[in-house]
């Protein structure tokens, strides 16, 4: 009796092997290896299914892809703003500032100039009236002034052409008048002395 129930444990272990083979036979040829349900997977293969910048356990993020997009406008966003531009600079080449700067000087070389007439030193005191006449071409002032330096020194060519420039520029003037009495009383005079010169030449 004991060895019939011996035969027959052995048979149902034979058979039950027989059945169990064929399903781990198909399970190896897929690959992926026989694991029953309930046992734990293969570290390596549930990584490689989760994103990379996921933390182990996390629940994966639908938005993702969105926040990522969000991401590279706003720092593209950031990189492409402009600079603000550096406040522009006074300009002192305009003609305005040219003139008042060149009046300035003009006045000041006026005065160096009387300085100068005042000691005598006319050639010194004639070259700072032609520096203020050369920076206000509409200055007259400098003109008048060279005119009485030349007529000092009695070079009265050069003192009559500052005084007909005078009279050019400002016909106007409170003074013309006088000047235009210089300028009728040196012709006079050049002419006069043309003549005693002609007369001495003569044989």
């Amino acid at each position: 009796m004991k060895a019939l129930r011996r035969r027959e444990s052995v048979i149902s272990l034979a058979l039950g092997g027989l059945l169990v083979w064929p399903v781990l036979a198909a399970a190896a040829s897929r690959g992926g290896g026989y694991a029953p349900s309930g046992c734990a997977q293969d570290p390596q293969e549930s990584s490689s299914k989760r994103p990379a910048d996921q933390e182990p356990g996390a629940a994966p993020d639908a938005n993702a892809p969105a926040n990522a997009k969000k991401d590279q406008s706003s720092s593209s966003k950031k990189t492409t703003a402009p600079e603000p531009a550096p406040p522009a600079s006074p300009q002192k080449d305009d003609p305005v500032s040219i003139r008042i700067n060149n009046t300035a000087k003009a006045e000041h070389d006026v005065e160096v100039g009387k300085y100068y007439e005042k000691r005598d030193k006319f050639d010194a005191a004639i070259d700072r009236y032609k520096e203020a006449a050369e920076l206000v071409p509409t200055y007259a002032l400098p003109h008048k002034l060279m005119g009485e330096a030349y007529e000092r020194k009695h070079f009265l060519p050069e003192a009559l052409a500052a005084y007909e420039k005078y009279l050019k520029v400002a016909p106007t003037a409170g003074d013309a008048e006088d000047v235009r009495k210089r300028v009728a009383r040196l012709r006079a005079q050049i002419e006069e002395e043309d003549r005693r010169r002609a007369s001495a030449t003569k044989p």
